[in-house]
């Protein structure tokens, strides 16, 4: 209880300290009269008098020194002195310290969405299942020998020459103009083969998913929504199932909703899923 109780009191020590410090000055003055007055009974000289009663006080300044550290978190209050000081120094330098604060403010930025890409490709797990089992798989060609689209034909080709995978699916990142009540705009999107999300082992929170042969030209025109697009766009509502989203002037029938923490980086921002129909629009391919 004692410590505490002398914890508080340097807490408090940190704040009206001019105050406390006069109080104490007072306090010295008067008990270095009283040994003065004390020296000059005997017969001393004044000087001698005020000379002796400064040495049994161990000296005016030490003392006062020694009772701040006791009066008061020295650290804190070195630290609080250093703090005003920088700011009457920025005060004075407005250019500087925009520029500094401007520079501090980028770092911090570009700090967290380092950390942020980090987390989510490399710490966190991504949200699919059986995850060790995906792989991308890309064409090579001389003009890029390591990253290259692959044509939906070759897809289809690999597709039906697939022995060793499970499953194998493509997605292209691609936009769309939605047509809504106050004009057309743009709207970030991607197209997927019909058995993409049960590649990934991602199922719809409302409705469903792309059905077998959706993927055909002649089979009609199906999406899904981003679960943000569904909060956004459409206030959450679960009547959205069935009605239909004008996407490049062609209607498409909303036929469920993705859950909120499926993310697929290569096609982020995507808020349209659409069902991959064109016979010839490059592709990437996932097994």
């Amino acid at each position: 209880m004692k410590r505490l109780r002398v914890s508080i009191l340097r807490l408090a020590g940190l704040f009206a300290k001019e105050q406390r410090d006069q109080e104490f000055a007072n306090e010295i003055d008067s008990h270095l009269q009283m040994h003065i007055e004390d020296n000059l009974r005997p017969g001393m000289t004044y000087e001698q008098a005020r000379r002796d009663a400064i040495l049994k006080l161990g000296g005016v300044e030490p003392t006062k020194e020694a009772y701040r550290d006791r009066g008061t978190i020295l650290f804190l209050e070195n630290f609080l002195r250093d703090a005003r000081f920088a700011i009457r120094q920025l005060r004075k330098n407005l250019g500087f310290t925009c520029t500094a604060i401007l520079m501090l403010a980028l770092g911090m930025c570009a700090s967290v969405a380092i950390f942020a890409f980090v987390d989510a490709a490399l710490i966190k797990p991504l949200p699919y299942r059986n995850t060790k089992r995906l792989v991308g798989v890309f064409e090579s060609v001389p003009l890029f020998p390591k990253f290259s689209n692959l044509s939906y034909l070759d897809y289809l080709d690999w597709k039906k020459l697939n022995k060793v995978f499970g499953s194998m699916d493509a997605y292209q990142h691609t936009g769309f103009m939605l047509s809504t009540s106050t004009g057309a705009q743009p709207a970030r999107g991607a197209r997927v083969t019909d058995g993409f999300f049960r590649t990934l082992g991602v199922s719809p929170v409302l409705g469903r998913d792309f059905q077998a042969g959706e993927d055909l030209p002649a089979a009609p025109r199906a999406v899904l929504l981003s679960y943000a697009t569904w909060q956004n766009r459409y206030g959450g509502k679960p009547d959205v199932l069935g009605q239909a989203v004008i996407l490049d002037g062609s209607p498409n029938i909303i036929i469920g909703v993705l859950p909120p923490e499926f993310h697929f980086a290569p096609a982020e921002p995507a808020e349209f899923w659409t069902a991959l129909h064109a016979a010839s629009s490059p592709s990437r391919v996932i097994y």
